[in-house]
């Protein structure tokens, strides 16, 4: 089942073409990466295909609803983007207890069962411990924990990731894809993730999809990615690792 498709969409801002005729569907369960150049238009992509901006040309579609008809807190309860989340006033539970709005109705307010799906949330993520912090007072890493609780508490099939673990030490980088690997797999959540991380992609993904300069260069499984496909992607020189078996890592030749 097509979890999301996106049908020859194009994304320009002024006189510029950030996504040009990029076609793709993600099954359900399915677990793919968005990698490419900075500029290459990954985090357009994911916005577009959540509906934070609209498709000068063609459509997405999700669980065979087109966006364009949908209601956005319909929409919500359907999809969830994550991005970086950057300090603010808000606590970890407050802010956590917001991703349930799709949920609210008037004149009911924050229950008992919004209460409870939030500390599911938190426990999973490791973030109980400081709920009662502000986002403000927290590391980066610590905020990409309060970021993934905020989108499991949203409860949708679907979470776009936007760049996790940028800016983020070895440490947070493995914790926080390690956790993402571990919801996706126990929860069967589809996950589209952007990352810079091209040993990432290759490890936790069943696919990757490469994007330069807005268009689409290629669509493959993560084992039949070689070392020639990032050279052509990136202009860079690549060598590929074989490490604990038939995995492969991804290095720029020196």
């Amino acid at each position: 089942m097509n979890a999301v498709r996106a049908e020859e969409i194009s994304v320009n801002y002024d006189d510029k073409t950030a996504i040009d005729s990029v076609s793709f569907c993600a099954y359900k369960n399915e677990y793919i990466s968005i990698i490419g150049p900075n500029g290459s238009g990954k985090s357009t992509l994911l916005k577009a295909l959540c509906g934070i901006i609209d498709p000068d040309i063609g459509s997405v579609t999700i669980k065979g609803k087109k966006i364009s008809g949908l209601k956005r807190k319909e929409l919500a309860g359907m999809i969830t983007y994550t991005c970086q989340l950057p300090p603010c006033d808000f606590t970890v539970e407050e802010f956590i207890l917001m991703s349930r709005y799709p949920y609210y109705r008037t004149f009911r307010g924050i229950t008992k069962i919004d209460q409870d799906i939030c500390r599911k949330s938190m426990q999973i993520t490791y973030t109980s411990d400081f709920s009662e912090r502000k986002l403000s007072d927290l590391s980066s890493g610590e905020r990409q924990r309060v970021a993934i609780a905020s989108a499991l508490a949203q409860e949708t099939e679907i979470i776009l990731f936007d760049e996790p673990v940028t800016h983020l030490d070895p440490h947070y980088d493995h914790e926080i894809s390690n956790l993402i690997s571990k919801i996706h797999s126990e929860k069967g959540i589809t996950v589209i993730n952007a990352t810079h991380s091209v040993n990432n992609a290759v490890k936790y993904s069943d696919r990757i999809i490469a994007l330069k300069s807005g268009s689409l260069v290629f669509d493959k499984k993560s084992a039949e990615l070689e070392s020639s496909d990032l050279d052509l992607l990136y202009g860079v020189e690549f060598v590929s690792v074989f490490t604990h078996g038939n995995n492969k890592r991804f290095l720029i030749k020196t």
